[in-house]
């Protein structure tokens, strides 16, 4: 085996490691928030608010990814912006792998659901809609799904049919093309960038 091919091999190996122990605490500390959330609230447990739940925290979820990697990512030129850049830059090479996860440190994902089970839950607490522990499921499943299909687009993997055009659209993104910030589902890059996918004939 070459020195390239053996490189990437560590590499992929030490980013299995990596994203398998973000996908184990992502849902160990969304199942204590959900714990939490229906402890506190339960009426967020009923079948409706549950629903209502899920569908708010995928929205929030995906507002959260697009506002992390549109204004913190990719938005002049801090320490964030730097760290980001290597995944831009390491992209098709043997070093591909260990910056695709979100997050090398396990602690930086309990701190990203700590944040926002913050704002969800003071926000429940103003406003008592009942809808913080399916949101509390939601950004678990996202975070989950999020780091498994951004691995899978970048160091190969099966993805559905529903999800193929992720790839097309989140490597336009790596190909120099202005936004597309959600990894594979775009509704805020569509909402906020539509007439400029317009003008480019590029809409995926």
């Amino acid at each position: 085996m070459k020195a390239m091919d053996k490189d990437r091999a560590a590499e992929i190996a030490r980013g299995l490691r990596v994203k398998r122990n973000n996908a184990v605490v992502a849902f160990f500390t969304g199942s204590a928030l959900v714990l939490a959330a229906a402890y506190w609230y339960p009426v967020s447990l009923t079948p409706l608010h549950f629903i209502l739940g899920l569908l708010a925290g995928l929205i929030y979820a995906n507002a959260f990814e697009y506002i992390l990697h549109r204004f913190l990512l990719h938005w002049g030129e801090g320490f964030l912006v730097q760290r980001h850049a290597l995944h831009h830059d390491s992209t098709g090479t043997p070093l591909e792998a260990r910056y695709v996860n979100f997050a090398t440190s396990p602690w930086v994902v309990v701190l990203v659901f700590i944040v926002n089970a913050a704002i969800a839950f003071a926000i429940e607490g103003l406003l008592h809609f009942g809808l913080i522990a399916g949101m509390c499921v939601a950004f678990t499943v996202y975070y989950v799904a999020y780091e498994e299909i951004h691995w899978r687009i970048h160091c190969g993997g099966w993805l559905p049919k529903l999800l193929r055009g992720a790839r097309r659209h989140h490597m336009l993104h790596h190909g120099g093309f202005k936004g597309r910030y959600s990894v594979f589902l775009p509704i805020f890059d569509w909402v906020f960038e539509r007439q400029e996918w317009k003008q480019n004939n590029l809409q995926t």
